[in-house]
This record gives structure tokens, C-alpha cells and sequence, in this order.
């Protein structure tokens, strides 16, 4: 886990949006950071790994990330995860440099 904030830019799908940028606390996961930060990000599960509606799309810094564990590596291809998606509530911020997209924004 990092051991101080980190910051991730948050890329826009939709043309004319602004790209965000939203800060991520130690051990605190993607999608507890962008809660916090008022961002949306899909869950029926309140990021407890079970539903897989909060895949992100890592776009850059995929080795600024923790490591993809069993629970999560489950979920995403329940999911038919795409190479380059994580869970965001199961991925932590480890380093500088993460670009990520929900398809969504």
C-alpha cells in the first residue's frame, strides 16, 4: 500500500468532459477513493467483490497497482473482464502514474 496519497486521473469516455482527478489515501481502494471523492462508480454489492459492477478500465500505471487476487481474479471473469479491467474494490494504489476509465464518466 502506498504510504501517502497518490492521485489518479479519472479519463472521460464521453467527448467534452473534463478528465478528474481524484486522491487515494494508504489502503484505501479505487472505489472507496472515488466514493469519497463524489465520483460515480457502479455497485449492488457496496465493493465487497460479489457483483463486479465496478470495473475500471486501467488505461496507464497498471504496475502502480496491487496485485489482482484470487476473489477478484473470480469476479473478473465471471464478468468476461477485458485485459487492462480491475475491480475497483479490490484495487489499491501502490505507486504514481495510474490513468483509469469506468465507461461511465
Amino acid at each position: 500500500m502506498p504510504s501517502s496519497p497518490q492521485l489518479i486521473l479519472c479519463r472521460s469516455s464521453f467527448s467534452g468532459r473534463r478528465d478528474r482527478e481524484v486522491q487515494v489515501q494508504p489502503e484505501q481502494s479505487i472505489f472507496e477513493a472515488l466514493r469519497d471523492a463524489h465520483q460515480p462508480i457502479a455497485s449492488s454489492c457496496d465493493g465487497v467483490a460479489v457483483c463486479g459492477r465496478c470495473v475500471v478500465s486501467v488505461l496507464e500505471g497498471t504496475a502502480s497497482l496491487s496485485e489482482a487476487d484470487a476473489v477478484e481474479q473470480a469476479v473478473l471473469r465471471k464478468e468476461d473482464a477485458k485485459t487492462g479491467q480491475r475491480l475497483a474494490c479490490q484495487s489499491f494504489v501502490t505507486g504514481p502514474g495510474l490513468v483509469l476509465n469506468t465507461n461511465y464518466w
